[in-house]
């Protein structure tokens, strides 16, 4: 019988596993920051059956045991925890925040600069396969009009590799785009030629040329990032870590925000905010002192 045929070759192991499957949440948690409760084991089950059917082994038991103790399956760990993220995200999304980087960030910067050239660096810290990312691209793209002297940069950043591929590659199905205003969908998408990929659209290389992208975890106690970020985005993910883990990445992500820089969450996360160098002015948007 084909493994994926019924839930139920992998969700057996759920009560003969109860160690491993609670060995592997402490694991996640550890590696990723990423909390499942206990009564969330079943959708454990359910999101690694594929794995254990694409390594060919005969039980959950067998595929947690390898992938917690051996070095040679660290690579299939990594696998699993891609199993364990949610990677929901669609262009403008909570576009408030895309209001205030555009009426209230930019001018500001402008301002400061006077009639200088100046340099918006804008970072996506959990940037899943690029939404966020290219959607303030289009932002500040036409925003270039309005300021001439601004250049942008965006740096996007997600814990799958998987992610960070599709955000490279810049190419959506069509449907994941309606969100877009039709003039920017016409101005910003490029639609191919051939029919295999006529559900297909592109970025169009003058926004990819300003975005670029590199897994990061955001667990890891140093991050990869220059300091001197203009705009942190740290959006719709701290609701996946603890209260404690939730510090110290806001930590860590602020200390690369310059003075006077902002960082913005999830419309649902501003109580998780308390950071003594930052004061808010907006709900989910706080500035760097």
């Amino acid at each position: 019988m084909n493994a994926l045929t019924t839930e139920f070759d992998y969700a057996r192991p759920v009560n003969a596993s109860r160690t491993l499957l609670s060995a592997f949440r402490t694991r996640l948690s550890d590696f990723a920051g990423i909390e499942v409760k206990s009564n969330r084991d079943a959708m454990v089950c359910h999101r690694l059956a594929s794995r254990v059917a694409a390594t060919g082994l005969q039980s959950l038991d067998q595929y947690l045991k390898l992938i917690l103790s051996e070095p040679l399956w660290a690579a299939e760990f990594r696998n699993a925890v891609e199993m364990m993220t949610t990677n929901t995200t669609f262009f403008f999304r909570e576009a408030a925040h895309f209001d205030f980087l555009a009426n209230t960030i930019v001018p500001e910067l402008a301002q400061e600069a006077g009639l200088n050239d100046f340099r918006l660096k804008l970072w996506s810290a959990a940037a899943s396969e690029g939404a966020e990312a290219y959607t303030a691209a289009m932002v500040l793209s036409e925003l270039q009009a309005r300021f001439p002297r601004m250049e942008y940069s965006i740096i996007g950043t997600d814990l799958s590799e998987a992610m960070v591929h599709k955000a490279r590659l810049a190419i959506y199905r069509k449907t994941r785009t309606n969100e877009i205003p039709t003039a920017l969908r016409r101005k910003y998408l490029l639609q191919g030629l051939d029919p295999e990929v006529a559900d297909q659209v592109r970025f169009s290389p003058e926004i990819r040329r300003h975005v670029r992208f590199a897994q990061m975890n955001l667990m890891d106690r140093h991050y990869p990032i220059v300091g001197g970020v203009d705009v942190a985005f740290l959006r719709n993910v701290l609701i996946y870590f603890s209260p404690e883990d939730q510090s110290a990445v806001i930590d860590r992500v602020v200390s690369r925000v310059r003075s006077g820089g902002y960082l913005i969450v999830g419309m649902s996360e501003s109580m998780t905010v308390n950071h003594p160098d930052l004061v808010q002015v907006e709900p989910s948007i706080f500035r760097k002192l």
